[in-house]
């Protein structure tokens, strides 16, 4: 998105400010994953957000009935969610996200409404630096060519859709794209062994999210993705583990862009 913005619409105001209804939201240059809502009637105020998948995997927005019918979302593609953010001067790695009062916006129609959660199951004060330990995924064998990395954190911005980031918690310098394998492969597959199994401790379906790693070149329609090498996450326990396959089998570079 250009610095310009686009300018989203809360027809019920944000709370403390009852006659500011337009907002730009804009994305600075290098200010990644930070967004920011400046009102076009008076754009000396402003609200530090981000979109609340980077700083929550699982976090989901229950919508009311008078919401729902405000938002008119159609599909879950349409809705941009956004988190406010307080950023302390002092220490900015305590920057805090408020998950009880969730912006949404309808993507399409640019309307947008905040929506207020129960804060005794929605914190106020989430950590977006420094994950909870709950949110922490944690690969006992670290992944290939990096097994001193153990404790990475998943980041999914809107704007990356479908791609994903697991970031190393230990290592601010990398990063590993990825993508859910069955965005670009539904019938996809990991035969696990004794030991694997035992160790991610899968206990239905719904608990396994399998990744694929990605390589963006200079052309990103040529992005590729590694099915000999995926990575399962029980998102029960938040135990990760990289599983080898046999490259005969499972393609090394599998088009993520294309016919398949």
């Amino acid at each position: 998105m250009s610095q310009e913005g686009l300018i989203v619409h809360f027809p019920s105001a944000l709370p403390g400010f009852p006659d500011l209804r337009d907002f730009r939201l804009l994305e600075p240059e290098g200010g990644y994953p930070l967004k920011f809502l400046q009102a076009v009637e008076r754009p000396e105020i402003s609200f530090t957000c981000m979109d609340a998948a980077t700083v929550k995997l699982d976090y989901d927005v229950p919508l009311g009935d008078d919401e729902s019918r405000l938002l008119g979302l159609t599909s879950p593609s349409e809705a941009l969610v956004l988190a406010m953010v307080v950023v302390p001067a002092q220490d900015p790695r305590r920057m805090t996200a408020n998950l009880a009062g969730p912006l949404v916006i309808n993507t399409r129609t640019r309307v947008g409404c905040q929506v207020r959660l129960d804060t005794r199951a929605f914190p106020l004060e989430y950590p977006v630096l420094l994950p909870p330990e709950q949110d922490v995924l944690t690969f006992q064998d670290g992944l290939v060519g990096f097994p001193d990395l153990h404790r990475f954190q998943l980041l999914e911005p809107s704007d990356a859709y479908p791609l994903k980031f697991l970031h190393p918690l230990d290592r601010e310098d990398i990063h590993f794209v990825c993508i859910d394998v069955a965005a670009i492969k539904p019938d996809y597959q990991v035969p696990l062994n004794e030991e694997e199994a035992e160790a991610l401790a899968i206990e239905q379906p719904s608990d396994a999210l399998v990744l694929a790693l990605v390589v963006v070149p200079e052309d990103p329609r040529l992005m590729t993705a590694n099915l000999a090498g995926p990575i399962l996450v029980n998102l029960r326990t938040r135990q990760g583990r990289q599983i080898v396959l046999s490259s005969e089998k499972f393609p090394l570079k599998y088009p993520v862009i294309g016919d398949n």
